[in-house]
């Protein structure tokens, strides 16, 4: 049976600075992981995607929609357990490698929003923003 695994709950008290992994599992296998974090002071409402990722066998199956969404639930969950709401989600990207990745992010009102030069070899990263209302 296929779940999500939240780690730690998005109502975790006294954390300053939270980091959440969110698994998507069935049985042992792991389908998908995602990991985000937030700021010292939930007021900005500001998140960053460090990582979304698909097992190979299971990309193409809305899989990835899942995680995202489940991401954005467990954001705006940890916000309003704050007494604030999640404004904006981010996340950086290789401009070459992760072409792909791009094109997702975008499926789901992400925007480019900045470039950062000169930090990777041969290739810039590359912020994309989605904003909630």
């Amino acid at each position: 049976m296929v779940e999500i695994i939240c780690d730690p709950p998005a109502r975790s008290k006294g954390v300053e600075c939270f980091l959440q992994s969110v698994r998507m599992v069935d049985g042992d296998e792991l389908i998908a992981q995602a990991r985000w974090q937030t700021s010292s002071d939930p007021a900005q409402g500001v998140a960053q995607l460090l990582e979304l990722w698909v097992a190979p066998t299971r990309r193409r199956q809305g899989n990835g929609r899942k995680m995202m969404d489940a991401v954005a639930a467990q954001a705006m969950e940890h916000f309003r357990s704050r007494k604030s709401f999640l404004r904006r989600l981010w996340m950086a990207v290789e401009q070459k490698r992760q072409v792909i990745g791009r094109s997702f992010l975008m499926q789901f009102g992400f925007n480019h929003v900045g470039t950062v030069s000169e930090l990777l070899k041969d290739e810039d990263l590359l912020i994309y923003m989605r904003t909630f209302n």
